[in-house]
């Protein structure tokens, strides 16, 4: 449908899910739910960057403006709901705030305190929640309780074997959906709320014996659940990584649901001309629920990607009884805060209210109309120890650089100097641990792009860099006595999502996380070539043919002309993460044997690796080196093989056509 079309649907309210289905006017008797939503925070508590985007975002600012929508929609005789979409926080300096505040079992957990005092009613479990393993999640929740209580969902997910998280589960902190109470102007009304998590938590993520089931059979069972306990409405609340995985998952659902929130795509959503809610209601809604426009801030708005998408989105499929539902999701690091309301008449029809669209988060200073200021309770609570450990972690300088050691672009598609970097690192400390512990020295060493985080400035480098860069806590671990056949499908699988840009000549390009940055050694590949394909589950669809060559620093030759060099076996450094099937590493249904029993943890976490590393060129200019200057070292190469003889036989037609004049049909 043509987007001023869209416009007339929204306008008159007529964007119908769920219980009777047809257009519904706007101000139709019945009653409202606004719902107030949100998702990745990712532990960016304090604001957008530095600069003028420290002005906007921040998770104190966040709540002051929650508090006063939340406050302003009540009294309207709406029922109002606050909810997260999941991924809560994320691994980095900030969170290792929280990590080193204590030993496990008593430590504190800022950004959930945060969250308890902003009082979510339901907050969907995402995939960074397990980036620690389940005993951090299971303390995280525990301190969720401190100032509200918060109950965490994911009807997908089952905790049996965890014992730690199904004792929240037993204490009803964990559940797979919830039933809220609201109070309306038709009095009260039953909102069911159902959590879902990506299907892709066991590689993507550390859920240890958390079983991760089919997503929309366990909502279509919690909507069957709900809509047995009398539920008015239902919203999904799905972290599925990406807005097409929740348009994919519509015509899979049964009736029921009225609204999905979805979550981990951080796709930009805004209804750039819907009206005010000061042209529907009386009295004049406040500045705080204004419709102020986008983030001035790369990235949070129109200017650069993502695009915006039209709030809500509007569904590409019908649920199984022939029902469109409504999508909204939200930016980011507590950017903006969505603001959907569900106008249900008095037949029964719902409808999005057309005033419905995300607020910007923004400071007093640069919005004196509708910005707002740091709400005091998180500010003592959450930003200031925070903020006190940055300080000690930023005064500790580590070493120097006179050039910028580069994540992007570049690092989930290319070799970089910062990828060489960390994988120097990371082989280094298993090469100096692996004697002291029982260990096959190993040869090389894989990183994954995805796990490298941030950039460093020329300059001072300091401790507070290390864990910008390498912030998962993940352990250097040893992986020995690898066949030549499975490195070759290792490394199929670190080139397998890579895409190219035929002309002038091949370029990858790829946003996925499992591109290899290396140490000892070196590889070629093809980027013409057939990739691996594999099911999210680790069985190959199809074989990859991409990887050419590789060989180790002194020669030995692994791979040669894309096939493995018999008989030989290499012991390779690399992180726990990868090692137990992370982005579909040493996964045991592609390879030719699960290397559990061959993995050796060795004790010490990337960060740790990285500073330990940096710190032995005794502030010697890394930039200097010629492993990390400005130059590719070329460890990790695309060929044109054999697709060479293609691209000159394109060349050589263009001059002939040139030449003799040809026209082509």
């Amino acid at each position: 449908m043509h987007r001023r079309a869209w416009a007339w649907v929204f306008l008159l309210g007529g964007f119908g899910s769920g219980l009777a289905g047809g257009p519904a006017e706007a101000q139709s008797p019945g009653y409202r739910v606004t719902i107030l939503h949100h998702n990745d925070a990712e532990s960016r508590v304090f604001n957008l960057g530095s600069g003028a985007a420290a002005n906007y975002g921040g998770m104190g600012r966040f709540k002051t403006l929650l508090d006063q929508t939340r406050s302003y929609y009540a009294g309207q005789g709406h029922g109002v709901l606050a909810i997260s979409a999941g991924d809560s926080f994320l691994a980095g300096a900030n969170f290792q705030a929280s990590l080193d505040s204590g030993a496990p079992g008593s430590r504190t957990f800022y950004d959930a305190l945060g969250m308890s005092q902003i009082g979510y009613d339901a907050v969907t479990l995402g995939n960074h929640e397990f980036d620690f393993g389940t005993q951090v999640l299971a303390e995280f929740i525990g301190d969720a309780q401190t100032t509200g209580a918060t109950t965490f969902l994911s009807a997908n997910l089952d905790f049996s074997a965890d014992a730690g998280l199904q004792s929240h589960v037993a204490a009803g902190r964990i559940a797979k959906s919830l039933l809220k109470t609201v109070s309306t102007s038709a009095g009260d009304k039953q909102v069911g709320i159902i959590g879902a998590t990506t299907e892709t938590l066991p590689y993507v993520s550390s859920p240890g014996d958390v079983v991760v089931g089919n997503v929309a059979a366990a909502v279509n069972a919690e909507i069957a659940a709900l809509q047995a306990q009398g539920a008015d409405l239902i919203i999904l609340s799905s972290h599925l990584q990406g807005l097409a995985n929740e348009q994919a998952l519509v015509s899979q659902l049964n009736p029921g649901v009225n609204l999905i929130i979805a979550g981990g795509g951080d796709e930009l959503m805004a209804g750039l001309g819907n009206p005010r809610p000061t042209d529907i209601y009386t009295p004049s809604a406040p500045g705080s629920v204004a419709n102020t426009g986008l983030v001035p801030v790369a990235g949070y708005n129109n200017t650069s990607p993502p695009n915006v998408n039209s709030y809500p989105l509007p569904s590409t499929a019908t649920d199984l009884g022939g029902n469109a539902i409504p999508i909204v999701t939200s930016r980011d690091a507590y950017s903006y805060l969505g603001r959907v309301t569900l106008d249900v008449s008095s037949t029964g029809v719902v409808s999005v209210e057309a005033s419905s669209n995300p607020q910007r988060v923004a400071s007093t200073s640069v919005d004196s109309t509708y910005g707002v200021a740091i709400d005091p309770g998180i500010q003592s609570s959450v930003l200031t120890p925070i903020q006190n450990y940055l300080n000690s972690l930023g005064n500790d300088v580590i070493g120097q650089t006179s050039v910028e050691l580069v994540r992007n672009p570049g690092i989930r598609f290319k070799e970089t100097n910062l990828g060489n970097l960390v994988a120097d690192a990371f082989l280094t400390k298993a090469q100096e641990l692996a004697p002291t512990q029982g260990v096959d020295s190993p040869v090389l060493a894989l990183a994954n792009g995805g796990g490298i985080r941030d950039f460093i400035a020329p300059g001072n480098i300091t401790k507070l860099d290390t864990f910008d860069v390498s912030p998962f806590g993940n352990l250097v671990t040893v992986v020995e006595d690898v066949t030549s056949a499975d490195l070759k499908l290792l490394l199929e699988n670190a080139v397998s999502k890579l895409s190219d840009t035929p002309a002038p000549g091949p370029t990858p390009t790829g946003t996925d996380g499992r591109f290899a940055q290396v140490s000892g050694f070196s590889f070629t590949y093809d980027l013409f070539a057939q990739p691996l394909v594999l099911t999210s589950s680790g069985s190959v669809i199809t074989q990859g043919r991409r990887v050419r060559d590789a060989w180790l620093a002194d020669g030995t030759f692994l791979i040669q002309q894309g096939r493995p060099v018999a008989g030989l076996t290499v012991d390779i450094a690399t992180l726990n993460f990868l090692a137990s099937g992370g982005d579909q590493y040493f996964d045991p249904d592609y390879l030719s044997q699960d290397y559990f029993l061959n993995t050796r943890i060795l004790g010490v976490s990337d960060q740790q690796a990285l500073e330990a590393y940096i710190r032995s060129f005794l502030n010697a200019d890394l930039g200097s080196d010629a492993r990390y200057d400005a130059r590719p070292d070329g460890r990790v190469a695309a060929t044109p093989e054999p697709s060479t003889l293609l691209l000159l036989g394109v060349g050589l037609t263009g001059w002939l056509i040139r030449r003799r004049g040809v026209r082509l049909a």
